[in-house]
């Protein structure tokens, strides 16, 4: 009885081929999906619009002495428009800022604060100004703590701000918002 030889089958070495080619059109297709879809979220001292606001820290540490401050730094000699948001925690567990229904720390907002910035509603108070070149409001000046027994806590108030140009189409097209700008005053629309 005579053998037939079997022939080697190339399909053992065709399905990793396949699989390999297969696996790098995906993550061409991928990478090229996320280059033309890059959303980035813009917060913190990152400056918008080409425009340039720094924040200034002064403080003691712990409670006390804690004044904030934004500066307009932008050399090309342009006023902003400024929006500012913070945020409070307390590390080592979760813990609420309120005692009794009375928030634990008081902060001392300036007078720039209480006249010149607007709740947005959005998590961002708005300044109802411009802010020149080389020009500083300071929007906190102390914080003290009310109740001794968070002292075992870390407190922790972070501050973002954002500036763009002081134009209704920036702030518009940059932040949704409504504003008129005249004579640098800002008067929002929310």
């Amino acid at each position: 009885m005579k053998r037939l030889k079997k022939e080697k089958s190339n399909k053992k070495l065709l399905l990793p081929i396949l699989a390999f080619i297969l696996v790098g059109a995906v993550a061409t297709g991928l990478l090229v999906y996320a280059l033309s879809h890059n959303n980035s979220v813009i917060d913190g001292d990152i400056p918008l619009g080409g425009t340039k606001v720094e924040m200034i820290e002064d403080s003691d540490t712990g409670f006390g002495k804690k004044e904030v401050s934004f500066k307009n730094s932008d050399e090309s000699n342009t006023s902003v428009l400024l929006r500012i948001g913070y945020a409070e925690t307390w590390n080592g567990g979760e813990i609420s800022n309120t005692a009794n229904g009375v928030n634990v720390v008081t902060k001392t907002w300036t007078t720039a604060f209480a006249n010149d910035f607007v709740d947005g509603g959005d998590g961002w108070y708005y300044y109802e100004k411009t802010l020149a070149p080389n020009e500083t409001v300071q929007v906190l000046s102390s914080i003290a703590l009310t109740d001794n027994s968070y002292l075992a806590y870390d407190y922790d108030l972070v501050f973002r701000y954002e500036a763009i140009q002081p134009t209704a189409d920036a702030a518009s097209d940059l932040w949704g918002k409504t504003v008129v700008v005249e004579d640098g005053v800002a008067t929002w629309t929310f």
